[in-house]
């Protein structure tokens, strides 16, 4: 097998879990119409993946497979900075009673690493942990640091795709959105990644100002006010996510 041959290989097994993903299960002839491939090669690919653990079939329906789970706390843990945010979430959580995560940018998405539910309250319904960032409030916090360059790269790959009535659609809706969040210093997402589901957040930094990701505060709408969501969860995410800068460089994390 050539090099690109294989590339092609590796980029259409890429696809089929992908579209799994999105799916959330699908079949051989479900996964061959939406890739626009035969269902031979389909059932090629799935093989592959179905002996390296990577997707398990339930009947006809293909869904992906627990080792994603492991490559994926991997991940997460391979970091002592990402560890000590796990033990930020916590804090949020608790001293909000609401809901709690800490994510990073990868390749112009939202990735959450961690997340944590306060004792009273009930964790929101997410659709997925890989997330665009126009629609969520870390993804704005950190669009907000980012250079004009980098966000017309961000804008070229992945648009604007519309999650909920709310959510932003446009460049120009999006521009404004971050010079107000540049002059408050914390972005929300306002049910604009789940209907019903008001967010706050920050960026956490580095000792350089290096963006290292991003905290939120979040709740359901019927219970969480403009007070809470412009107010209370902003304080909360000001006051803990410094502390959270400081023992990074007081443990020498970075």
């Amino acid at each position: 097998m050539t090099g690109s041959q294989l590339l092609t290989t590796t980029e259409t097994s890429l696809a089929i879990i992908e579209a799994i993903q999105e799916l959330d299960g699908a079949t051989p002839a479900e996964l061959a119409a939406a890739l626009e491939l035969s269902e031979s090669a389909v059932y090629k690919h799935l093989y592959t993946l179905a002996k390296h653990g990577y997707v398990t079939s339930e009947g006809d329906e293909y869904r992906l497979g627990a080792r994603f789970y492991h490559i994926g706390m991997y991940v997460r843990n391979r970091s002592k900075v990402y560890e000590l945010a796990g033990k930020y979430v916590i804090e949020l959580a608790e001293q909000s009673n609401e809901e709690s995560d800490f994510g990073i940018e990868e390749n112009g998405r939202i990735v959450t690493l961690f997340d944590s539910v306060g004792s009273s309250a009930k964790p929101s319904s997410r659709l997925n942990n890989y997330e665009y960032m126009h629609t969520t409030a870390i993804g704005k916090a950190i669009l907000a640091r980012l250079p004009e360059s980098r966000i017309d790269e961000i804008d070229d790959r992945w648009g604007f795709p519309e999650l909920t009535e709310e959510t932003i659609t446009s460049r120009g809706e999006l521009d404004a959105e971050l010079e107000r969040i540049r002059e408050r210093g914390y972005a929300i997402n306002d049910q604009e990644s789940i209907p019903g589901k008001r967010v706050a957040g920050v960026v956490a930094e580095g000792p350089n100002g290096a963006v290292i990701g991003g905290f939120t505060i979040s709740g359901p709408a019927y219970r969480i006010e403009d007070a809470d969501l412009h107010q209370e969860f902003p304080d909360i995410l000001q006051r803990v996510v410094p502390n959270f800068e400081t023992e990074l460089v007081s443990q020498e994390l970075l």
